[in-house]
């Protein structure tokens, strides 16, 4: 059967027909949807699931799964621009703990953004542990103007749900946001919430989390508009 990265060499598009083993690449300078067809697509050992290259341009849609299975590794890094309109994001075999902190010999985040990112309602991204945050936005000077737009979805789990780093800017428009661990929300630089349902389960410390540190990435700046916050009792 045809690999994914014979499809993007010969074409702009492709759609799994069953579940699929594939580290993804999506090479600068190339436009290209994946559709994922109700499947699963899981990494090769050791390595990401899908990577965008600064200058790739990738849209997700359809139902189905994209996993990684493998320490330090992700479901999807983008450094370039990446739309998600469908699917399910996850890192089945996490095994990160939030007390004792330990990464259980299996933790990182199911979606790292270093370039323009958004995510549509349809869409649902989960991690079990609670020692790697589950979506990671920014994180150096590298990556300055590292944005991250969430529509809409469903966000569940790490030891923060959204982790907006050094040069991250964050909107969020709507979804619905849980964690179990620390904070919903965690912002070192800039954040704008505008609507969305976020709540804490169990023992998790705040919904929201923002402050400010010496490097200039990190301004701990938060803007809410609307939204529902709620904190477990």
């Amino acid at each position: 059967s045809e690999t994914i990265a014979a499809a993007i060499q010969a074409g702009d598009s492709y759609t799994l027909t069953g579940d699929m083993t594939e580290s993804v690449t999506i090479p600068k300078g190339k436009t290209f949807t994946l559709n994922l067809g109700g499947y699963t697509l899981t990494n090769e050992t050791n390595k990401h699931t899908i990577t965008v290259e600064k200058g790739a341009t990738l849209t997700i849609e359809g139902t189905g799964t994209v996993d990684n299975v493998s320490h330090g590794k992700g479901a999807l890094v983008n450094l370039g621009t990446t739309t998600l309109n469908g699917g399910m994001f996850t890192r089945s075999k996490e095994a990160g703990k939030y007390s004792p902190n330990d990464n259980g010999g299996n933790s990182w985040y199911t979606i790292d953004n270093g370039g323009t990112l958004t995510i549509n309602k349809g869409v649902s991204v989960d991690n079990k542990g609670g020692y790697s945050s589950m979506i990671r936005n920014g994180a150096d000077s590298n990556r300055k103007g590292s944005t991250l737009i969430i529509n809409g979805g469903t966000f569940d789990g790490g030891i923060n749900t959204v982790k907006n780093d050094e040069y991250g800017v964050l909107t969020i428009n709507g979804g619905e946001f849980t964690n179990t661990a620390q904070f919903v929300i965690m912002n070192w630089n800039e954040a704008t919430i505008k609507g969305g349902n976020f709540q804490t389960k169990d023992t998790a410390q705040a919904v929201l989390f923002t402050a400010k540190c010496a490097e200039e990435g990190a301004v701990g700046k938060l803007t809410i508009h609307n939204g529902t916050f709620e904190k477990a009792s």
